[in-house]
């Protein structure tokens, strides 16, 4: 299999791996109904885990523009998919922020926080939601929060890892950028260019394999000392990058055309979507947070996929 052929087909298994494995997925017993029923199932997951999804949904639409041949700025994207992400946190944007179209992602996302199916762990994403909250678009020259050290905004680095077709220079500046817009630490930077490189190392490690060795040493010089939550998740996902079971879930949902928000030309920001934007959510109830994960999956190979 070919090293991008590899990375796509990670990209599903590895998000995935970012749900505990331990969640209640099944539904509630039949004399459960309403909202006792929902929350019986409802899925608990750390904040940043949706922003790795939003960020991965930022890249998704980066990639798609770059697909129709349009001028697109990687982290004017990242930044959008952060601002859909404050949203779905605090229901709504920045004061001084735009306002992005709405996308497939996190419309479905509030579809199942509306239906309590999706619940946010109290307290975190706190320090990424204030970077954002002044509205402004951070650049690694200027990050929001320089002072920070915060590693739960590391998890924003893993998708980043997985992209196709891009080199090590690009992923690191891609990761820089997507750090910068909540964090700014010189260590926290380099620390997630690091990981995002190992991500890619692990996934592409049949086409290229390294010592056994020197991949545990990288991967505890990541996770060692971290939150014990982000240490957590990040081990789940770097097995998943290998290809080994991580213990989540399989996905499956009907699969839907994603949608569009931003493209450039140079540093500014135009709308619109070449695969169709959802202004209202139409579709039946989602299943779980699986599910939308799957369908992301889909979208994320539909895009990237040679022609």
């Amino acid at each position: 299999m070919e090293t991008a052929e590899i990375l796509i087909s990670r990209f599903g298994p590895v998000l995935a791996a970012a749900v505990e494995p331990s969640t209640p997925q099944t539904s509630a017993s039949p004399a459960a109904s309403g909202n006792a029923a929902a929350e019986a199932s409802a899925v608990a997951l750390h904040a940043e885990v949706l922003h790795q999804m939003c960020t991965a949904d930022g890249l998704l639409e980066l990639l798609d523009w770059s697909r129709q041949g349009l001028g697109a700025d990687p982290l004017a994207c990242m930044w959008l998919g952060s601002l859909r992400w404050y949203r779905l946190i605090t229901g709504s944007y920045p004061e001084q922020a735009p306002q992005p179209p709405a996308r497939r992602l996190d419309q479905q996302l509030q579809q199942l926080r509306g239906q309590r199916r999706l619940t946010v762990r109290h307290g975190s994403g706190a320090i990424s939601l204030r970077g954002l909250s002044h509205g402004q678009m951070s650049y690694p020259s200027a990050p929001a929060q320089p002072e920070t050290t915060d590693d739960t905004a590391l998890l924003r680095a893993v998708p980043i890892g997985l992209v196709p077709y891009i080199d090590a220079s690009m992923r690191s500046t891609w990761t820089r950028q997507a750090l910068s817009l909540t964090h700014g630490h010189p260590d926290l930077l380099e620390k997630a260019a690091a990981l995002a490189d190992l991500v890619h190392r692990l996934a592409t490690d049949a086409a290229a394999p390294e010592s056994p060795e020197t991949s545990e040493r990288e991967r505890r010089a990541i996770t060692d000392g971290l939150d014990d939550d982000v240490a957590a998740i990040l081990e789940r996902q770097l097995l998943a990058a290998a290809g080994m079971d991580a213990g989540a879930a399989p996905s499956a949902a009907p699969s839907a055309a994603p949608s569009g928000g931003a493209s450039t030309g140079g540093a500014s920001t135009s709308v619109g979507s070449p695969l169709g934007r959802h202004d209202s959510v139409t579709d039946p109830a989602t299943p779980d947070v699986y599910s939308v994960i799957g369908e992301l999956a889909r979208n994320w190979e539909e895009v990237t996929r040679a022609r």
